[in-house]
């Protein structure tokens, strides 16, 4: 196992392997809007894949005492400036294409999060490595007494981080608290009494966020009239509809409860989003309606990623199609080709750089690719391939390729990032599977491009303002990404089954009641774009219910056996019909990928063996007929105004971690896969269900 490296926030977290301590970029006492960078004291750690999953860019990261959210990449750039070495990049030119299209052309490089090693850490425990975040909420609430108050008003709470090297004590703490009391008639001795944020948060579904009002709250919008100031109290109690939480003022006694910004009718109430990014340190033009939101709530932060498996390219004949891969590379490697009679060391350099396959590329060719990715000729295939970019099968067509043809991937295999292997397919397993590929290594980049709140951004072309934007102004020339490195196992489908299966299924009455239940889902959506495009130009195919029902199942049946808790395992399903740019595919690949090693114990790769792969699908097979919902889940299908995205499927049969299933659980059905026993209006014939029935003979 390799050690775990950190990236650091300042005055927050840390890298992946695992991120160092943050540091604060900007004074924890000072507001938002007052930007005075003193204080840098680390106060916590965090994964790099934390930055682009779950605490990344505009999300708060929980810490034992405080809250913290990471800044934008203008603040990321001073922290790269500081370091004596050039920024780490990552060359993958398919994922980079993907970011280009939602981002624009000028994004040039995709970024690992700057990172401090164990052994720096233990030397110099203040080394300024790391992502700049900021405290918020600035809204803090004493436990002893309930004050509430804002760390930048001097007055309220103290900052206390005295030790460098437990950066989990950074705190902010009420000095000489005497507690709760009615009136102040009880008098208890005064002590130091951690503060915690307080919990209420506004946001609006163009990803803004801003404190809570609370002044403006509990004096109904008026000022207050006996204080320009006014401290407050939060008090809160249980009652038989929940917790209760009071606002109180201690200058003129008013008060408000926060069940009103709950209740029915909150949003006439609740003010006008000011249109706050506070990791942008901005404020953008907004007049959407203000929400309440809890801190840490499950919808306050969505991600926005997309990823790629980095496998052997293909030979380029073309410039055009060169240039993507070129432009990737680092700076100082394009800087040193002075003409078209170097690119014998060009060559070396990209190979260096992770840019390998030039060596059989005409000088050529070549020199007039990296003319068009350095700006000096212009691109003439870029405009036809614009749309393409944005065709999810931009990223699995060329891995499709890979995967399915045993000359390419052989050719290639042996490389540090890829290793395949074929393996014979099981008797049993045939004609259904036609190929299977043990992958012993592999690597996955994953890029982060933005983030949205309230709702989810899952759909390509969908309204690109509900994407908080990572720089101030809107044009990142960089995005953070991550390299995880495993192992998995390839499944191929024989096409003439796949696709006389799938034509029987179009023309039975539940895959049109499937896609009315898609198409109500798609308009209720809060997108504004909902409304502007064809719902059925955005649902997968019969083949894809079918093939991704069996990898749900595959992932269950393969965690028990394969050493890996099914957490740990993602699919990746290539199930498409043809068209005249695309070749029909039908196949998946379960694999476990790992950012703090090298990813892999071999267990998948063992399950790849004839008998044992053999065992693995029938006995997936047969535990996806039955489930304990049974007959409420075999005869499940939405009707009517129902609008869920699944038939035949629950937690007990299929559903698995959303982080191993690229579609959040959706998109299954048992029917699909086997033939149950079901209602007549829902049968489908299953397109595996022949396996299950040689095992049983």
């Amino acid at each position: 196992m390799t050690a775990v490296s950190k990236v650091p926030v300042l005055a927050t977290g840390s890298p992946e392997p695992m991120l160092a301590s943050v540091e604060q970029e900007l004074d924890p006492i000072a507001d938002v809007e007052d930007n005075k960078p003193k204080n840098r004291a680390k106060v916590g750690a965090v994964r790099p894949s934390a930055l682009l999953y779950t605490q990344g860019i505009g999300s708060t990261v929980d810490l034992p005492h405080l809250s913290v959210m990471p800044h934008g990449l203008d603040d990321w750039e001073r922290i790269y400036r500081r370091r004596p070495t050039p920024p780490e990049t990552i060359v993958e030119p398919r994922l980079l294409q993907v970011v280009q299209a939602h981002l624009g052309k000028t994004v040039h490089e995709l970024r690992k999060p700057p990172w401090a090693s164990a052994e720096i850490g233990q030397k110099d425990s203040a080394t300024d490595l790391g992502i700049p975040g900021r405290i918020f909420p600035q809204w803090l609430r004493c436990t002893g007494c309930g004050l509430l108050g804002q760390v930048s008003d001097g007055v309220s709470f103290e900052y206390r981080n005295t030790n460098p090297f437990r950066p989990d004590q950074a705190e902010f703490v009420h000095l000489k608290c005497t507690g709760w009391s009615e009136g102040g008639t009880v008098k208890r001795k005064p002590r130091d009494r951690t503060a915690v944020p307080a919990r209420y948060l506004i946001a609006c579904q163009k990803g803004h966020l801003d404190e809570f009002p609370y002044v403006a709250w509990v004096h109904r919008g008026e000022k207050c009239p006996s204080a320009a100031r006014p401290r407050l109290r939060m008090r809160e109690w249980k009652s038989n509809i929940g917790p209760d939480v009071q606002i109180m003022c201690q200058a003129c006694k008013q008060k408000r409860g926060m069940l009103e910004a709950t209740a029915r009718g909150a949003d006439t109430k609740l003010p006008r989003c000011r249109g706050r990014h506070p990791h942008l340190d901005a404020f953008f033009k907004c007049q959407e309606q203000g929400r309440l939101m809890l801190l840490g709530a499950a919808n306050q932060w969505f991600s926005n990623t997309v990823s790629a498996l980095s496998l052997p390219r293909e030979d380029q004949a073309s410039a055009s199609e060169l240039a993507p891969a070129i432009a990737s590379l680092p700076k100082q490697v394009l800087a040193a080709v002075p003409g078209p009679d170097s690119m014998g060391l060009f060559k070396q350099l990209a190979a260096l750089n992770g840019l390998h396959g030039l060596d059989d590329v005409d000088d050529v060719v070549l020199w007039d690719a990296v003319q068009i990715a350095t700006g000096q000729a212009v691109d003439e295939d870029d405009s036809d391939r614009a749309a393409t970019r944005r065709d999810p099968r931009t990223l699995l067509a060329p891995e499709w390729t890979v995967l399915s043809d045993p000359s390419k991937f052989t050719k290639y295999s042996g490389s540090h990032d890829f290793k395949a292997d074929s393996r014979k397919v099981a008797d049993e397993l045939q004609p259904s599977v036609t190929a299977v590929v043990a992958v012993e290594r592999l690597k996955k980049v994953n890029a982060f491009i933005g983030f949205t709140r309230i709702d989810a951004f899952d759909r390509i072309d969908d309204a690109s303002d509900r994407v908080a934007p990572l720089t101030r102004t809107g044009a990142a020339s960089w995005v953070p990404a991550t390299e995880d490195r495993g192992e998995g196992v390839f499944i191929q489908f024989d096409e003439a089954r796949v696709a006389a299966w799938e034509a029987d299924v179009l023309d039975r009455p539940v895959w049109q009641r499937y896609k009315e239940a898609h198409r109500l889902n798609f308009l209720r959506r809060t997108s504004k774009t909902a409304a502007e495009i064809d719902p059925d130009g955005r649902f997968p195919s019969p083949r894809y219910w079918a093939i991704h029902t069996l990898s749900h199942l595959l992932i269950r049946e393969m965690a028990m056996s394969s050493g890996y808790g099914s957490a740990s395992l993602t699919e990746r399903i290539f199930a498409w019909p043809g068209d005249d740019d695309v070749q029909p595919a039908a196949g998946l690949l379960v694999s476990t990928t790992s950012s703090d090693s090298e990813g892999t114990l071999g267990g998948l790769v063992e399950l790849a063996k004839p008998a044992k792969l053999q065992k693995v699908v029938l006995d997936a097979l047969r535990r996806g007929t039955r489930c304990s919902s049974d007959p409420i889940c075999s005869h499940r299908a939405p009707c009517g105004k129902e609008d869920f995205l699944h038939g035949a499927a629950c937690h007990f049969c299929l559903f698995v971690s959303e982080t191993s299933c690229e579609r959040t659980n959706r998109f299954l059905d048992r029917r699909m896969v086997l033939d149950l026993v079901s209602d007549p209006s829902t049968w489908t014939p299953g397109l595996f269900a022949g396996l299950c029935e040689e095992d049983a003979g």
